[in-house]
């Protein structure tokens, strides 16, 4: 009966060694996620970003430069339909 004793808990320490290993894989794993999240947010969206926003920016003005200059013309710039009655 002893021996069964030792075994059990032999397999239950060599048990308890798996699980932490396996536990540190899954931080390890989890750590190298969060960092290639990370470093492409980094280096490939925020550029985007900032560059998308640079462009808006500057179209935005252009547009509003010509709307003013379109503005002073004196005539009512506006779309409308015409409907055919008959």
């Amino acid at each position: 009966m002893h021996m069964d004793d030792a075994g059990r808990s032999a397999k239950f320490g060599s048990g308890r060694i798996w699980g932490l290993i396996m536990r540190l894989a899954g931080l390890f794993l989890a750590g190298v996620t969060l960092l290639a999240i990370l470093v492409v947010g980094l280096f490939f969206v925020l550029p985007v970003m900032l560059i998308g926003g640079i462009a808006l920016h500057f179209y935005l003005r252009r547009r509003l430069r010509q709307a003013r200059q379109r503005s002073w013309d004196g005539a009512i710039d506006a779309e409308y339909t015409v409907i055919e009655r008959r």
